[in-house]
């Protein structure tokens, strides 16, 4: 049976610690943007993480973006970044990178070289070089159906001539990763047997999100949290336990997890 919000509020406050939030940033945490370089979390966003530390035994970002991009927007000391979908992390001032990964930084390069130049005749195309990862981003472009059309098929070739894994797609947005097997929902799984998590609260936008809403799934507390948009996977609104409008209706939410808390 449907629960309320205020009801699992609550009850995920009253087990703060033996319980963790885990969120998005891009359309999560911020808003959605054309260009994704001037991406900037909601105000107050990194202050209400921290307090939300300070009280939950694990509060994390998750996200397809560089740790290095969401620190610089969050400024955190507690909460836990994780960047490119679970190959980057950083607690505190400790940054990992699974090993395996390191021998993909040349294949990387390569390939963000190799799609500026293929892609150079689609006007608004914007491809982002994350270090150990890439991005073609499409929503600058002004015939997104043609353009996709056009890059997939080259996406995927230089994907696969440069040994990389298979790509992913996202809100007008294709991402190449190195050849490993890891999302976010494996980020998640992770923290929850390493602090013995018995509640969860996980929140996304995005397709690259349902993996975190089936990782918590047989945790006593589980509450999916999508941020809708006009450009929402009815996957994963169908998936939720609860919806939110966009990025400043789930910082309310955020809040109300820090009330919740209280002693």
């Amino acid at each position: 049976m449907a629960t309320s919000v205020d009801h699992d509020v609550r009850a995920l406050g009253a087990m703060a610690s033996r319980a963790g939030i885990f969120c998005d940033f891009d359309g999560s945490l911020a808003p959605i943007v054309p260009d994704p370089a001037k991406a900037r979390a909601v105000r107050g966003a990194g202050r209400v993480l921290e307090r939300l530390a300070r009280r939950y035994a694990a509060v994390a970002v998750v996200s397809g973006r560089p740790v290095s991009f969401l620190a610089k927007r969050l400024h955190p000391r507690k909460v836990r970044l994780v960047g490119l979908y679970g190959i980057e992390e950083r607690v505190g001032r400790s940054l990992r990178i699974l090993p395996e990964v390191s021998a993909a930084r040349a294949a990387i390069d390569r390939a963000a070289e190799r799609l500026r130049a293929e892609l150079a005749d689609v006007q608004g195309i914007f491809v982002e070089h994350k270090g150990l990862a890439v991005s073609v981003h499409f929503r600058r472009v002004r015939d997104k159906d043609t353009a996709l059309e056009r890059a997939i098929p080259v996406v995927e070739r230089i994907a696969r001539e440069e040994g990389l894994a298979s790509v992913t797609r996202g809100r007008l947005v294709l991402e190449i990763s190195p050849p490993v097997q890891v999302d976010k929902g494996d980020v998640v799984r992770r923290v929850i047997e390493e602090k013995k998590l018995a509640g969860a609260l996980v929140v996304g936008d995005d397709v690259g999100d349902l993996p975190t809403f089936r990782a918590v799934d047989g945790l006593e507390l589980a509450i999916r949290v999508a941020v809708a948009s006009d450009e929402s996977p009815p996957d994963l609104i169908a998936a939720a336990d609860h919806v939110v409008g966009g990025p400043f209706e789930l910082m309310e939410l955020l809040k109300s997890l820090v009330d919740a808390s209280r002693p």
